[in-house]
């Protein structure tokens, strides 16, 4: 019965997928509604159950997130048209490589560090466009308990694009219906070795996750005189999220 379910779910998306691409085609503007609808239905598909606090910011904005797993993609597309900055590595993934496509992501190989002020013009120049652009500032996963320390290379972009940075903090609160417990973290979290098939099927067997999505105050770029300021201010607004999600 679940392989039908999502069978028939996975159809349904790829259909509209389909026909938003070929409005699109047409010059309609619906891409980035349709990618938002895309991402709702992907959660239904799933039985994620997103629950939003706070409200998203106006105008040019870096979304500051933490990172747990490749549902976080769907989760906040689901909250508003975005942009994502993704690791080379998920565009070589075709599993994963068409949800982030879906946004028109910004991909950037971390292990040449030379490539990163082009990436940073790139962001910049869809932050001018009034675009609203996730960065993952741990620049990797982690299991969901913890936030790792923050990398300052990509506060640039908003530095030259006169962005603001708004913090996101995701928090998978409960798995089948039972609030989530450290064992359960690996049921939702995808780091390390983990491979996405696995981890797909795990969270269609789980019976259901739950998440909270917390917008923080806007961060105005002027308030810090470089990306290292701007990171040092957002890293404490999403930790302080995190105490108030954990609360």
């Amino acid at each position: 019965m679940m392989r039908l379910r999502v069978a028939a779910g996975l159809l349904l998306a790829a259909l509209y997928v389909g026909f938003a691409a070929s409005l699109t085609g047409f010059g309609w503007p619906v891409a980035a509604n349709a990618s938002v609808g895309l991402h709702r239905l992907l959660c239904g598909i799933l039985r994620v159950k997103v629950r939003r606090l706070g409200a998203p910011g106006r105008g040019k904005r870096l979304i500051a997130a933490n990172h747990v797993s490749w549902l976080d993609v769907l989760v906040l597309g689901a909250m508003e048209p975005m942009a994502f900055l993704a690791k080379k590595e998920i565009g070589d993934n075709r599993w994963t490589r068409w949800l982030v496509d879906l946004q028109g992501a910004v991909y950037v190989d971390r292990t040449r560090k030379r490539c990163l002020p082009t990436v940073n013009v790139e962001i910049a120049w869809r932050l001018i466009k009034a675009e609203a652009v996730v960065l993952f500032a741990e620049a990797t996963t982690s299991d969901g308990a913890r936030l790792l320390p923050f990398r300052s290379s990509h506060f640039e972009a908003a530095r030259q694009a006169g962005a603001a940075v708004q913090p996101v903090y995701l928090n998978y609160r409960a798995v089948g219906g039972l609030r989530v417990t450290r064992r359960d973290l690996p049921t939702v979290a995808w780091y390390g070795d983990m491979t996405f098939l696995p981890s797909f099927w795990k969270v269609l067997a789980c019976g259901g996750v739950d998440c909270e999505v917390r917008y923080g105050d806007v961060i105005p770029w002027e308030e810090a005189c470089d990306r290292k300021g701007l990171m040092r201010k957002t890293e404490a607004a999403l930790r302080n999220l995190k105490t108030m999600g954990r609360r």
